[in-house]
This record gives C-alpha cells, structure tokens and sequence, in this order.
C-alpha cells in the first residue's frame, strides 16, 4: 500500500507580509549601518514554525523608493557551530502566481558567511560589500527568462558577528538591483528566503526542500509594500 499524500501545513495557508517603510535606508545614504536597526513592527513571520520548528533567527523587511531591505538577525543562536552559513532570497517584483517558470523579473541573492568567526576589519565607506559576508546573484533554473545581472554597487550588505556564533546581517537591494522594482506602480511583490546554519535546522519562507520553491515563483509567498 503506497504512503498517504501528506500536504504541508504551508499549503493550507496564503502567507502574506507587511514590508513597511523606514528612513533613512543605506541607499539613501551611500551607508549601511542604520539598516540594521529594523524596528519590531517591521518583522515578517515564517514557514518554519507552520512545520513545526520555531524560528531561530528574527527577520525584519522595510523599503523605500530606492529598494528593498532585508535583515537577519540571531543574537543567541542554540548550537552555534563554525562553518559557512547561507540565505537565500528569492524576489519576484510583478509577484506572477499563476506560472510555475520564472520570469526576468524574479530573483535569487545568495549571502554567505561564518557566524563564528570575528571580523578584524570594518567596511570602509567605499565599500558595498561587508568583509566576511560573500554575496552572488544566482541564475534561477528554467527561468523563462533571466533576471539583469546586478552591478554590485547596486547592493550593499551589512555583517556584525556577535559573541557565542550570534550575527545580524542585513542585505539591501537597491532599485537597480531588481529588475521592474517601482513601488509607484507596484507594491506587490513574490518573496521566500532560506537560512541555514551548521547545527541549526532550516528556516524558510515558503515551502520545504521537498518543493522546487528556487525555481517556481508561484511557491513564493507574498511580500506587501505598506505606508
């Protein structure tokens, strides 16, 4: 006898999020350090805990007409372990969820980095880019068409490790950076990341590994730009 069908208690539910403004945001300073201090009203709930498994990081979204940010936050993590941790985010800025195959306007950002380990240097004020924090745009598979690649000066990204494995990065990705981005016109947007940690188990926004959710925006929750 073949097992039952199981449907994820994601699936059950429209996951839907508020990303509200905050000012003043590293794109409209050429900085980034005042992105990391994200208020309590700007924190987006996740899948992981639909699944089962309680959030081990803080997520908070904001935006301006400049683009959009994103900050990580664990400031105690249960089981830190050195090795690379990994987010990715996926955007889609016309938020298609009738299609299974990305568009040009959906795309995939990936931060890598070792929470353990202390950073020796801070970011210059010419840099968009944290030292420790290694960042790629990823090339989404059956795209139907591909996403602009970024220039990276169009992205910047912000990286404090803590005591104990604990770290807040922040990724902001300004207009350039994503392709049809312009809350004018749109304030409707596909979004999903996920975060992995040694020793820690996944948090995600969307569906499990189980589901191609890197290449199927329709898999993507959705993320509202509010007033």
């Amino acid at each position: 006898m073949s097992e039952p069908v199981r449907i994820p208690p994601d699936f059950y539910f429209e996951i839907e999020n508020d990303a509200r403004p905050f000012a003043p945001l590293p794109g409209d300073l050429g900085r980034v350090g005042a992105m990391c201090k994200l208020p309590e009203t700007h924190r987006v709930v996740s899948s992981s805990d639909l699944a089962g498994m309680p959030d081990w990081a803080d997520v908070r979204c904001a935006w301006s007409l400049r683009g959009l940010a994103v900050v990580f936050e664990c400031p105690d993590p249960p089981r830190p372990r050195a090795g690379l941790a990994r987010m990715d985010v996926w955007i889609d800025t016309r938020n298609t969820r009738n299609i299974h195959r990305a568009t040009r306007f959906c795309h995939q950002f990936r931060l890598e980095f070792d929470p353990t380990v202390t950073i020796g240097r801070k970011r210059s004020p010419n840099e968009t880019m944290a030292p420790g924090a290694e960042l790629s745009q990823i090339r989404i598979n059956r795209a139907l068409a591909d996403a602009p690649v970024a220039d990276r000066t169009s992205v910047y990204t912000d990286l404090l490790n803590g005591k104990n494995g604990g770290f807040r990065l922040a990724l902001f990705l300004t207009h350039d950076a994503l392709n049809g981005f312009d809350p004018e016109v749109n304030r409707s947007l596909g979004f999903a990341y996920r975060l992995a940690a040694p020793g820690l188990p996944m948090q995600r926004l969307g569906p499990g590994q189980e589901f191609p959710v890197a290449e199927d925006p329709s898999l993507w929750t959705v993320l509202q730009l509010i007033d």
